[in-house]
């Protein structure tokens, strides 16, 4: 099965500097984000395509100067967050958060709520974003393809309410289903419709394909739609949810915390919840991270994760509110996301060159 997105347009898409963080950078005209990305509003993969496109016409964005050299960072920063199950509560807590962040920083911040992980993607790719609100797999994406660097992970309490840095990924069906176990989807596969929660989720995808592999119901690199008699990338943990409580899917890929513990109103209601029930679990998905695209400087990524640790500290709201997470921490990059690159690697979806 071929990786879920391997953004086969990177070549033309990336205006990232192909130096380290530590060069010495010059001067750079950055792009009119008037004119390339609205603030506050879902971004979709044709219109980055386009704008993209564009940019590559505009001087600055070739990721070198006229001289050779590395360019200099940015006068403001794009900040990507994801889009949760309250589009209004997320666009308010994203735009307090940068407020606090274009304050601590000293320049202006400006937060934007893609439509999904492949926009952020593709954002970091072409320069149209800075530091993105990410899962593992796009992480390992724009790592790949735009020199991506963690910044700082999510500590989230699990369901005994205790702090980890990683967390389960869950199969959920409705309470009501006769489905007890995964001998019972693996015998049953044909026949039943299974909603991922998008192609970029690592706990709704990546380690979810891991739990049908582990358990016979599908081979490494076999694509689930040769498996199932349906599949649908639902595009967030809610909607995925939404599918088989709508009896659209028979069982769902999603986050622990989206139907248990003490964030699980971020994602569902109690009423929701008591028509669901979790089928099977696999543990080790690492926890959301903060990343910065390649090409910020190291001087400027140690200010943004000060600045998104003082967030955490001081207005804990704006991440409990949104992605009921617990804080920020730094961690070790490889040690963070060594989880969800095994998972990819046994699952037959490696991404090529991540690993140094």
């Amino acid at each position: 099965m071929p990786l879920p997105l391997r953004l086969s347009l990177n070549k033309l898409l990336y205006c990232g500097s192909a130096s380290g963080p530590d060069e010495t950078p010059s001067s750079r005209r950055r792009p009119d984000l008037n004119t390339t990305l609205s603030p506050i509003r879902t971004i979709c993969c044709p219109v980055l395509l386009l704008a993209a496109v564009f940019l590559l016409a505009v001087p600055g964005c070739s990721g070198r100067t006229d001289n050779g050299a590395a360019p200099a960072d940015p006068d403001r920063l794009v900040f990507l967050f994801q889009r949760q199950r309250d589009p209004t509560q997320t666009r308010e807590n994203a735009e307090a958060a940068a407020d606090f962040l274009s304050e601590r920083l000293g320049i202006p911040v400006r937060a934007m709520v893609p439509g999904d992980y492949a926009a952020s993607v593709q954002a970091l790719v072409s320069e149209q974003a800075d530091v993105a609100y990410v899962s593992s797999l796009p992480f390992l994406l724009a790592r790949r393809d735009a020199g991506a660097r963690i910044l700082v992970a999510e500590v989230r309490a699990d369901a005994q309410g205790v702090d980890r840095t990683e967390y389960d990924s869950v199969w959920v069906v409705r309470a009501d289903s006769d489905l007890r176990s995964m001998a019972d989807v693996a015998g049953r596969a044909s026949d039943l419709r299974v909603a991922f929660t998008s192609r970029t989720s690592t706990s709704g995808f990546v380690f979810a394909t891991l739990r049908l592999v582990r358990d016979g119901v599908m081979q490494p690199g076999q694509d689930a739609g040769r498996v199932f008699r349906a599949v649908t990338h639902a595009g967030g943990y809610t909607q995925a949810l939404r599918e088989v409580l709508a009896d659209r899917a028979d069982l769902a890929a999603v986050s622990f915390y989206t139907v248990e513990g003490p964030t699980a109103d971020v994602y569902t209601t109690a009423e929701e919840r008591s028509s669901l029930r979790v089928l099977a679990r696999t543990p080790g998905v690492p926890t959301h991270l903060v990343c910065v695209r390649g090409g910020i400087s190291q001087a400027l990524s140690e200010r943004i994760a000060d600045a998104l640790i003082q967030l955490s500290d001081e207005r804990p709201d704006l991440l409990s509110n949104v992605y009921g997470a617990s804080r920020f921490q730094r961690v070790d990059e490889n040690e963070h996301i060594k989880g969800a690159v095994e998972a990819m690697e046994a699952v037959g979806l490696p991404v090529d060159g991540f690993a140094g």
